[in-house]
Parts: structure tokens; C-alpha cells; sequence
């Protein structure tokens, strides 16, 4: 009897480890770069159902490794104004040191007769005396200068950096003795557009006389940056949408000391729900969940009515290895945003934690009706239901998720372990002698 259950310990050992080998040895190309040469690994196929003379080893099934994904912790974003309401006059809500450190992602050596510091300093001290949004007017001098790589009809040492003069077929538009002199004529061209009151300071912008004796219709009346669409750049369908998508790229939260400092200012400044979702971010991106956990709370208590504070909660919750505490909380705001599928897969993913798998394929179905093409649910809700023993709602599951994304590591790995799991109906237990 013991040899016989010591057989039988030993072939299931067997047949684990050979499914985790093989599940190991699918994930080695991306590991090892060979993901990178010409030659595709092909795709196994798999019975679109499982074989009538199979059946799955529970027992196996409890014991292999099932991948779940992680949960999406980029799933709260802060809301866009819309861009029509965007005006060329007013403050910045990038800052200087966001704006700086996006130019430098975008290209470490930008091509300028100063500083990437100086020109930063330069267009926020210009525009704020002028009244016009510094962040806004530097990013039109990024997408007007591809990032300072420059490429066209303009040359760096110019310092024009807004393509002033620049009409193509070669002309190379005007040039300036320095970075503060060509600002200062960018900032003076936007408000030849913006307003009929001159510039405070002298006139460097050659142009700046021409739209105002030449463009009646123009001069003065373009108050908004989608007003430039097609008027600054031709046919620039999107040119101020475009624009304003730069600045907003630049002043996204995250893990830098650029966006905490920029958040901290905020709350010194106004103290609003706004400032500590702003933080909250920040820190959820820099993994202090305590932190975060505080900032959403205040946020909340300041504005009752925003849906973000209560789904940064679970977040921090949930980062912090709180489960019960994230359950709670995405329980919460699920009632206020039922559509939201996203928090629904993370939901669904939290309740696996808490071992509740009925549960979690509940809103791990609901996530997948809101947001069919997210892969990741797929391989989720299979692992929810192997949990609760429904093999074939599971390999349907992964079937449909494969359908969906066949190059989806997760799926493909839970397939293959899920087919080492099949024995045929016909095997027989050892009998007691």
C-alpha cells in the first residue's frame, strides 16, 4: 500500500514538474532576448474543448502554479479639461522643473545656444509677464522644434523656436542673438493672436506689426490655443489639441521628484481635493502607499463628489497588501462607478487573494462584458474558476482569451499547465490490496 501511494506521489511530482518546464522553458526567449531573432516560436495548438475521453486531476490542477496577472495599478488617471476650453492667457499647471525633465526624456541633448535650464527659465519668466501660459508656449516650441532636433528649414543656432518666417520651400525664417531674445518673439506672436493690447516690453517679433496691420480678422481674437488650428501651422487640423497634449505628457504624475515637488506646491498653494489626488498619484507611483492612503482620504473628505479619491483608497490599499481593507474599498466605489471595468479586474483579482474565487469570477465576468478585448481578465477569470473546479468554464475561458490574444504569455502558459492537468476518463485509482 505505502509503495503504491509512494508511486503515485512520484508520477504527479513527474508530471508537475514537467508542465512548470515547460511552462519556464515558453518564457525563456523573452528572458534571454531570443524573442529578437527571426525565427517565430510556434503557437501549440489546443482542443477548442476538452477531449470527451479526458478529464482534468483535481488534485493536480490545486497543486500547479496557475499565472494570475498582476493587477493594473495605472488605472486612475487624472481628468483632462477639454481642449477647447484651454485659453492662451493665463497660469501654468505644469511647472518648470516638470516641463524640464520631459524635454530631457524626450531628448537628452536638445541642440540650443544655451542651456536646457536657461530656455526653460527663460519661457516661463517671459510668458508669465506677458500673461500668457509658460508650460503651453514652451510645449508649442518642443512640437514646432520636434524637441530642439530641429530637421527642417530651421537651423538651431537661429533661436527661433516656433518656425517664425519659416513658410518652407527652404526659407529659413528669422533668427535671433539668444535664447531670451527668440522667446521673447514667440511669446509676442501669440499675443499678436490673443489679445489687442501690446506687449509690455519692446517689440522683437518682426511679424508681430504685420498680423496686426495685415489680419484684421485675426489679430487680437484667437484667445484659445485650438484657435491656431490650421492659422499658426497649415493645415494643423489639430495643431492646439496637440500642443496641449505635450503639456499635459509633461505634467503626469509619477514616481520623480519633479511631479511630488510640483504636487506639494499645489497643496501649499490651493489645498484642494485636486493637489492631493495630484499627490496621491505621485505616491502610489512611488510605492508609499501610507502616504497615498492619507493623501486620497483628504482629497475625499474635500470633495465628497469625485469619484477619484475613493479608487486611489483601494489602490493603496491594495499596494500595501491590505486585502481586506482593498476589498472593502473597491466594494465602496464600485457602487459609484459600476462600469468601470478595470477596477472591476482588479476587484476580481482581490478576491482571489481573499481565497474567495466564486465571487471573483463574478466580477471577473462583469469586467470582461465592459472591456471584452482585456486579456488579462481572460487568464484571470480561468484561474477563478480551476479554483472552483469548473475545468470546463476554465479552458473555454483561456481558449477565449487566447482568440483574443494569442501571443499573451499568461494564457499560453496556463493552457499548457492546464493540459498536463487531463488524464483520460478511463484511468483507474490503485486499489487497496
Amino acid at each position: 500500500m505505502e509503495q503504491s501511494n509512494e508511486r503515485k506521489r512520484s508520477v504527479s511530482l513527474r508530471n508537475t514538474a514537467a508542465a512548470c518546464a515547460a511552462a519556464i522553458l515558453l518564457c525563456v526567449p523573452s528572458l534571454t532576448g531570443a524573442a529578437e531573432t527571426t525565427v517565430p516560436i510556434p503557437r501549440p495548438a489546443f482542443p477548442s474543448s476538452i477531449p470527451q475521453h479526458m478529464t482534468v486531476d483535481a488534485k493536480l490542477a490545486a497543486a500547479l502554479p496557475f499565472i494570475s496577472p498582476a493587477a493594473d495599478s495605472d488605472i486612475l488617471q487624472l481628468p483632462v479639461p477639454a481642449s477647447a476650453s484651454v485659453t492662451i492667457a493665463g497660469e501654468a499647471t505644469a511647472t518648470e522643473e516638470q516641463m524640464l525633465a520631459y524635454l530631457l526624456r524626450r531628448n537628452p541633448k536638445p541642440k540650443l545656444t544655451g542651456t536646457p535650464e536657461e530656455l526653460v527659465h527663460t519661457y516661463y519668466e517671459e510668458a508669465e509677464h506677458e500673461g500668457v501660459r509658460p508650460d503651453l508656449a514652451l510645449a508649442q516650441a518642443f512640437k514646432e522644434t520636434g524637441f530642439f532636433v530641429y530637421g527642417g528649414d530651421v537651423d538651431w543656432r537661429q533661436n527661433n523656436f516656433c518656425g517664425l518666417g519659416a513658410t518652407g520651400n527652404g526659407a529659413k525664417g528669422l533668427s535671433f542673438p539668444d535664447i531670451r531674445t527668440g522667446a521673447r518673439a514667440h511669446i509676442q506672436h501669440l499675443l499678436a493672436y490673443s489679445r489687442k493690447e501690446r506687449p509690455t516690453k519692446p517689440i522683437v517679433d518682426p511679424r508681430y506689426d504685420l498680423i496686426r496691420t495685415n489680419r484684421p480678422d485675426i489679430y487680437g481674437r484667437l484667445t484659445r490655443w485650438t484657435d491656431l488650428n490650421g492659422v499658426w501651422a497649415v493645415p494643423g487640423k489639430n495643431y492646439g489639441q496637440e500642443i496641449i497634449v505635450i503639456r499635459d505628457r509633461a505634467r503626469q504624475p509619477d514616481g520623480s521628484d519633479a511631479s511630488l515637488h510640483a504636487a506639494n506646491a499645489h497643496i501649499m498653494q490651493a489645498g484642494d481635493a485636486e493637489g492631493y489626488i495630484y499627490r496621491g498619484l505621485v505616491y502610489l507611483h512611488r510605492s508609499a502607499y501610507v502616504e497615498a492612503l492619507a493623501d486620497f482620504t483628504a482629497a475625499q473628505k474635500r470633495n465628497t463628489k469625485r469619484t477619484e479619491p475613493y479608487l486611489g483608497i483601494a489602490l493603496a490599499h491594495a499596494g500595501a497588501g491590505n486585502i481586506k481593507e482593498a476589498r472593502r474599498a473597491y466594494e465602496v466605489y464600485l457602487k459609484i462607478a459600476p462600469d468601470d471595468a478595470a477596477a472591476l479586474h482588479n476587484y476580481g483579482l482581490v478576491l482571489l487573494a481573499e481565497n474567495n474565487p466564486a465571487k471573483a469570477a463574478a466580477a471577473l465576468r462583469d469586467a470582461i462584458r465592459r472591456a471584452p478585448t482585456n486579456a488579462n481578465s481572460y487568464s484571470a477569470l480561468a484561474v477563478a474558476l480551476i479554483r472552483t473546479k469548473d475545468y470546463t468554464g476554465a479552458w473555454n475561458t483561456l481558449a477565449d482569451g487566447a482568440a483574443i490574444a494569442p501571443a499573451n504569455t499568461d494564457i499560453l502558459i496556463n493552457q499548457i499547465l492546464m493540459q498536463a492537468c487531463l488524464k483520460d476518463v478511463g484511468d483507474k485509482k490503485h486499489k487497496k490490496k
